[in-house]
């Protein structure tokens, strides 16, 4: 049966769950688009629900053949989409939570990249499908850092928020973790040393700040060492994602 009016409960239901703070209520996360979907179900997620439009009933019978899909007009599919143009592929999924532990791989080579107070959804999902692409180890967040699972984070990462495990630390908690493990801890700072002069090592973690005010003082001085990114152009700064991607990208030759 295809659903014809949005005034039907399960649409109304599925409209709320849209809404990331009421998805966090329930534990979800509603996923929309072929791509995305694929990619959460490729990396071992299992769908709770699963709602298309007429025209995509063959993709549910294909990779959700467990679940009966709730069916959706077009024009009621557009109620509860995010997106501009609907491609009429939704998903409901049990949110993986954020690990509490700091994994290691446990061979020296591990690399984290740290987030304190991060704020833009773009940058943190730009830097967490970084960390997939260059192996790192793990992306921890701090408190104050956005929502990882918030639906333009899950976006940006194009799927590889599903590849890579996101903590969430205080600073304190990651200073203590990586001091007993012996991990050197990298502050990107004016004062630094210029990336690439041959000083990094590994393990490392580096810390990135926040868009508009970079690190706390107290996080760069607690830091082992401080590295800059040579720039040889005019501009005063690098977007957050891209220092990070350009950092990331440095420590990966030494995997």
């Amino acid at each position: 049966m295809v659903i014809t009016s949005r005034d039907n409960p399960n649409v109304k239901r599925i409209a709320k769950l849209t809404k990331r703070s009421e998805a966090k209520k329930e534990g979800v996360i509603c996923l929309e688009g072929t791509r995305l979907c694929e990619e959460a179900l490729s990396s071992g997620r299992k769908a709770r629900e699963v709602i298309v439009t007429e025209d995509k009933i063959s993709w549910a019978r294909e990779f959700t053949p467990e679940i009966e899909p709730l069916v959706l007009s077009k024009d009621v599919f557009a109620k509860i989409s995010q997106t501009v143009n609907p491609q009429g592929v939704a998903m409901i999924i049990n949110e993986p939570g954020i690990s509490a532990d700091i994994p290691r791989k446990g061979d020296g080579k591990d690399i984290y990249v740290v987030l304190e107070n991060t704020q833009d959804p773009g940058n943190l999902g730009t830097i967490i499908r970084m960390a997939d692409a260059f192996g790192l180890t793990a992306v921890i967040v701090s408190p104050t850092t956005c929502d990882p699972y918030n639906d333009k984070v899950i976006r940006a990462t194009m799927g590889s928020v599903w590849h890579i495990p996101v903590v969430r630390k205080t600073m304190d908690e990651c200073f203590s973790f990586f001091e007993s493990a012996k991990i050197e801890t990298i502050a990107t700072h004016l004062k630094g040393n210029e990336l690439g002069s041959g000083d990094l090592k590994l393990p490392c973690a580096y810390f990135i700040g926040n868009e508009g005010d970079g690190l706390t003082d107290e996080t760069a001085k607690k830091c082992t060492k401080l590295v800059k990114i040579p720039m040889k152009g005019k501009a005063e700064s690098l977007n957050a994602a891209v220092a990070a991607s350009v950092i990331g990208y440095e420590l990966s030759k030494l995997l």
